[in-house]
C-alpha cells in the first residue's frame, strides 16, 4: 500500500542540504542571469526530489510565471476520426514551440481546467454554440486566453474562429441521393429527441425536401457518437422487409459502420447500397471501398496556426473568422464515384466541424 505522504519543497530541501530558493531555482530549469548553481549542487537536488518522489505543481509555477506553457485541445470522442486527426496535428506541431498538450473530452472537462488557468491557450473542436458555452469562451477572451474554436455559427470576439461552412457540401450529397434514391437511412450523432436547427442532420433533411425528398423518420436512428450503437442501427434498418438503399450519417465513423454491416449482410458496396458520410477523415480515404463523404479539404492545421499565433500575439485583437468551405467527395461508396480524383489516404487529416448530429 502507498504511503499518503506527499513530499515538498521543503522536505527536497532537506534532503539535499541547501536552500528553498536554490530548490525552485532547480526544478523550474533557469540558468543563467546572476544566480549560479554548481553542477553537484544540481544533481543532488535533482537526485533528492527522485528519491522523495517530488512532483512539481505546474500550476502553481504557472501562475508565478504569468504563463503555464500549456495548451488544451478539447474533443468530443476519441473514436471520431477527425477528434483524433486534430489531436495528432496539435501533438506534432505544438511541442516544437516549447508547448506542452493537454486533451480534454466534452463540455464540462475544459471549462473547469481553463476557467481554473490550467492552459495559455485551447483549440475547441467542437461547439454546441450554448449560452454557457458562448458565456465561457467570451470569459476567457476577457482574460486574455488564446482561443481557436471550430464552429458553423460562432463570430469572433477576442478570440478566433474556424468557421464550418458545411451548408454546400450537404446540399450536394441531398441532391445526388435525392436524384437516385427513395429510401434513404440516416443515422445522425444527437439525442434521438434532438431536432436543433443548424446541425448536420437538420440541414441535410431541409436540403432533401428542397430537392423533393421527404426523409422517413423511421428510416432515421441516433447514435450518440457509439459505434456499437451504429453497427445495430445500420443492421437493423438493412433487416426491414423493404431496407434503404442508401444512407448518409452525420460523421464517417458511422458511414463505416454502415459499411461494415452492407457486407455482414451480403451486399455490394455501391451496387446495392450507395453511402455517404461527413468529415473527410482520413480513416474514410483509406477504407475500402473509399468513402464518399462530405466535408472540407485538409485544414487541421489551420487551427494549430492559429492559437499559435495568438498565443505570440500577432493575430488581430478582435478576432478573425476564417471560413472552411465543404464540398462532397465521391468515392468508392457511391456508384457515380470519380475515379482517380481523390486521394486514397495521401492527404493530410482535416478537421471536422461542430458535434456530427
Amino acid at each position: 500500500m502507498g504511503s499518503l505522504f506527499k513530499p515538498t519543497i521543503r522536505d527536497v530541501a532537506e534532503k539535499a542540504g541547501v536552500s528553498l530558493a536554490t530548490v525552485s531555482y532547480v526544478l523550474s530549469g533557469r540558468s543563467g542571469g546572476s544566480t549560479r548553481i554548481s553542477e553537484p549542487t544540481k544533481e543532488r537536488v535533482l537526485q533528492a526530489a527522485k528519491d522523495l518522489g517530488y512532483v512539481p505543481n505546474r500550476a502553481a509555477q504557472g501562475m508565478r510565471r504569468g504563463r503555464t506553457d500549456t495548451v488544451a485541445v478539447v474533443i468530443e470522442s476519441l473514436e471520431s476520426p477527425w477528434d483524433r486527426a486534430l489531436v495528432e496535428t496539435a501533438n506534432q506541431i505544438l511541442p516544437a514551440h516549447g508547448l506542452r498538450v493537454v486533451i480534454l473530452l466534452g463540455q464540462d472537462a475544459w471549462r473547469n481546467f481553463m476557467l481554473s488557468g490550467g492552459a495559455d491557450g485551447v483549440i475547441l473542436g467542437f461547439s454546441s454554440e450554448s449560452e454557457e458555452e458562448t458565456r465561457t469562451i467570451e470569459d476567457l477572451a476577457r482574460r486574455g486566453v488564446a482561443q481557436v474554436v471550430v464552429s458553423q455559427f460562432l463570430e469572433p470576439k477576442g478570440f478566433d474562429v474556424l468557421a464550418i461552412d458545411a451548408e454546400g457540401g450537404l446540399a450536394e450529397a441531398a441532391k445526388y441521393l435525392a436524384a437516385r434514391h427513395q429510401r434513404i437511412g440516416v443515422i445522425h450523432r444527437g439525442l434521438a429527441t434532438a431536432s436543433r436547427r443548424g446541425t448536420r442532420f437538420e440541414l441535410f433533411r431541409a436540403a432533401m425536401q428542397k430537392a423533393g425528398v421527404e426523409l422517413d423518420d423511421r428510416l432515421v436512428r441516433a447514435s450518440g457518437g457509439n459505434w456499437r450503437t451504429a453497427v445495430n442501427d445500420a443492421m437493423e434498418l438493412l433487416s426491414l422487409p423493404e431496407p434503404p438503399t442508401a444512407f448518409f450519417t452525420t460523421a464517417d465513423m458511422e458511414a463505416l459502420c454502415v459499411s461494415g454491416a452492407a457486407t455482414l449482410k451480403g451486399l455490394n458496396i455501391p451496387e446495392d447500397l450507395e453511402i455517404i458520410g461527413v468529415e473527410n477523415s482520413e480513416l474514410g480515404r483509406e477504407s475500402n471501398p473509399t468513402l464518399s463523404t462530405v466535408g472540407p479539404d485538409p485544414s487541421e492545421h489551420i487551427a494549430v496556426d492559429l492559437l499559435l499565433q495568438r498565443l505570440q500575439g500577432k493575430g488581430p485583437q478582435e478576432g478573425r473568422r476564417v471560413p472552411v468551405p465543404w464540398k462532397l467527395h465521391l468515392r468508392g461508396t457511391t456508384a457515380h464515384n470519380v475515379a482517380g480524383s481523390e486521394s486514397n489516404g495521401n492527404d493530410s487529416p482535416i478537421v471536422g466541424a461542430g458535434t456530427g448530429s
